[in-house]
């Protein structure tokens, strides 16, 4: 019997969105896939400003957004958003000898943590940020 996303605990969604992602990208334990979404998760935070981060961080899943703003500096600069096909290496470099983000990472994380959100508070969400940002998440 599948539960519907709605009822899940936390914990519960959080280990579905592994199970998810360890299936799609191919990869074997749950950290290997746990350091490909946590470098997904700071690439993309590191292009927002704090009032970026804490509305977008609003629109993710409970866990998910524990990691969006792990290790955070607020008082960094934005990095610029890039050229989409430079994501994937630059989620790679995250705890590089932990990360085996395949090519194609970056929009197979996206849709599978998209899946969890609530659509409507993550398109808001989106909306507040750079028109790039979006890009990100496609």
């Amino acid at each position: 019997m599948t539960v519907p996303q709605e009822y899940m605990l936390a914990q519960q969604r959080f280990d579905a969105l592994l199970v998810e992602l360890i299936d799609k990208l191919g990869l074997t334990t749950r950290h290997q896939v746990y350091a490909v979404l946590f470098g997904f998760l700071q690439v993309f935070r590191s292009r927002l400003d704090a009032d970026q981060t804490l509305v977008f961080a609003g629109a993710l899943p409970a866990i998910v957004s524990a990691m969006f703003v792990a290790d955070w500096e607020p008082g960094e600069a934005p990095r610029p958003f890039a050229d989409p096909a430079g994501y994937d290496e630059e989620v790679r470099n995250v705890r590089r000898d932990h990360n085996f983000a395949p090519p194609g990472a970056r929009r197979v994380v996206a849709a599978a943590i998209r899946s969890q959100c609530d659509c409507g508070a993550f398109n808001a969400a989106l909306a507040q940020l750079p028109r790039e940002a979006a890009a990100f998440w496609e």
